[in-house]
């Protein structure tokens, strides 16, 4: 008797710790940056596929699509799980609509529109940006 105690003993022990044992979480990564840039002729399914997270996830990390869904090109969305840039996607670039600047941690909208040529009213108006002192970094403007 004593003997089948201690198997089992043994065993509940042995079940304990390997369910104790250390686990590793499996995190959601995406093939995009944190921040992803709306293109031509994207939407938002689209955007979750090409991306690798459920377009659910997509809805809970950008509020705004409980009361709109419309999206436009040049538009910064958000994207759970997408890696960090580390600030390489800032700056001046260019694609299909033209000229655009991402703004990079420490960028003004002053030095901006000086690097362009540009007034800063005129960026404001451009980009609707109601205070030229609440930019962020990776916004999207358009010269």
């Amino acid at each position: 008797m004593n003997g089948k105690r201690l198997i089992q003993f043994s065993l509940i022990f042995v079940v304990l710790v390997a369910s104790f044992a250390t686990v590793t979480r499996a995190e959601a990564s995406s093939s995009c940056p944190s921040v992803y840039y709306v293109q031509k002729g994207d939407w938002l399914a689209k955007i979750a596929r090409k991306c690798g997270v459920s377009l659910s996830s997509l809805y809970a990390a950008n509020p705004w699509t409980s009361y709109t869904k419309y999206i436009y090109p040049g538009q910064a969305i958000n994207i759970p799980g997408g890696y960090d840039s580390g600030g390489a996607y800032c700056g001046p670039g260019y694609d299909s609509y033209g000229s655009y600047y991402v703004v990079c941690r420490g960028d003004t909208l002053g030095g901006i529109a000086m690097y362009y040529g540009v007034t800063v009213n005129y960026l404001q108006w451009r980009n609707g940006i109601a205070n030229a002192n609440r930019i962020y970094a990776g916004q999207l403007i358009r010269p």
